[in-house]
């Protein structure tokens, strides 16, 4: 939902207008459309699992704001779309939006704390192949950091309690419903394991492996580094192997964690959205976003890719053992609050983190250097063709990356080599 420049007019066809329109009415809204404006969001890369449009909707009556939208539909490319089919992305989003938060929040109104599910933004439509959001960022202000700097401790601190307030409603609703049979029975399909789909193997298989690989070729064209021969055979030990170690840490967790829960599935700074106040730039608002690969599951899953892939590395390392207890203190006092304490230590929440890790550090590797950021960000998924041609551009952007910014490489050296001895010694 962040803003750009790219946002081009798009022709609303009369069935377009008439789609919104219902939207709007079945929302309780009931004041006269005299426009619907769909613009392009610009947004490539950076909403690789839907096409992003922003919609403004005016009123016959002047004094009526504008309701401005921000909407997600299948791209155009057949292969991508069977992909988000087979891995029922839009289903399990429209099935969270539109029944399982207000479910949350009866739950919550229920125990005496109304407004405690206020993490999440406002839709207004949602089904398989189309959802529609309140615009976080235009009237209200919302932004997404940015991903190459990763988030400071007040804003790591903000996101991890809205983590924290996540898993423990989840966990909480659960239990008042009987276990998640019949929380699952309610509301099918929020436990689909999207990575178990050869579809999402064919996308994120590669993308991984490509990551190891690029750290790599970067580690072997330094000369100065001179730990680099261990760290380079420890990365090449997982080559074509990372995917299947992911899916083996996703299906043993919950097995032999204490604690499971209703996890967000793609934790990470771009899948969040912050306020700030005008006069102080002070945080004052977290939402989550994109609950498409919700799975129930260990919640050292969200916290290891969160940490790895959003949090300052120099943030995280210092500040361990803050952030966990953050984490801790929100989700156990959460789920007290809600009448079903959490029975879990603190040193059982640090084994399951630990326990966790290595797909959260597999995502971080692919955001330990600038060259994934800038690779993807410019992919277009209208235009790539069959799915699997996503890891292949990647890795052709990455290695142009390389070639044109070799100073830049040269200092993602070291970045590589803490990160995986920061994992090594986790």
């Amino acid at each position: 939902m962040s803003s750009t420049s790219k946002n081009e007019v798009l022709e609303t066809s009369d069935e377009v207008t008439l789609k919104y329109k219902e939207i709007v009415k079945a929302n309780g809204i009931n004041d006269e459309v005299s426009e619907v404006i769909v613009k392009s969001s610009g947004l490539l890369g950076e909403g690789f699992a839907s096409l992003t449009q922003y919609v403004t909707i005016n009123f016959q009556n002047p004094d009526i704001k504008p309701l401005h939208l921000f909407v997600k539909t299948h791209t155009s490319n057949s292969s991508h779309s069977e992909f988000l089919t087979e891995s029922k992305l839009f289903e399990k989003e429209a099935r969270f939006f539109m029944e399982y938060v207000p479910a949350a929040i009866e739950f919550c109104k229920s125990k005496g704390c109304e407004g405690l599910v206020d993490m999440y933004p406002k839709c207004y439509y949602g089904d398989d192949d189309m959802i529609v959001f309140e615009n976080l960022v235009v009237g209200k202000g919302y932004v997404m950091l940015d991903k190459q700097e990763m988030q400071d401790l007040e804003a790591t601190k903000l996101g991890i309690n809205s983590l924290a307030k996540h898993h423990a409603i989840s966990y909480a609703l659960i239990q008042e419903m009987g276990g998640p049979e019949p929380f699952f029975q309610r509301f099918p399909n929020l436990d689909f394991e999207v990575y178990n789909q050869p579809s999402a193997r064919k996308m994120i298989a590669p993308m991984v492996d490509n990551a190891i690989k690029t750290n790599v070729k970067i580690l072997q064209n330094d000369n100065a580094a001179s730990d680099k021969d261990e760290i380079i055979n420890f990365l090449n030990s997982y080559d074509e192997k990372s995917y299947d170690d992911i899916l083996n840490v996703i299906k043993d967790s919950p097995k032999e964690d204490k604690f499971v829960c209703l996890g967000h599935g793609d934790y990470w700074n771009n899948n969040m959205m912050f306020k700030k106040d005008d006069n102080t730039n002070e945080f004052i608002g977290h939402m989550l976003i994109d609950l498409q690969i919700t799975r129930y599951n260990s919640p050292g899953l969200d916290l290891g890719q969160y940490l790895f892939t959003s949090v300052k590395p120099e943030v995280r390392r210092a500040h361990w053992d803050e952030i966990l207890t953050h984490y801790f203190d929100t989700l156990k006092s959460t789920a007290f609050q809600l009448g079903h304490p959490i029975d879990l230590t603190y040193q059982e929440l640090q084994e399951t983190f630990r326990r966790a890790l290595r797909p959260g550090f597999f995502f971080g590797m692919c955001v330990a250097t600038g060259a994934g950021f800038e690779a993807f960000q410019n992919i277009n998924m209208n235009e790539i063709g069959d799915i699997e041609n996503f890891s292949v551009l990647m890795d052709q952007a990455v290695q142009k990356w390389i070639k044109a910014n070799p100073e830049k490489a040269g200092e993602c050296v070291q970045a590589i080599l803490d990160l995986v001895n920061e994992y090594k010694a986790l």
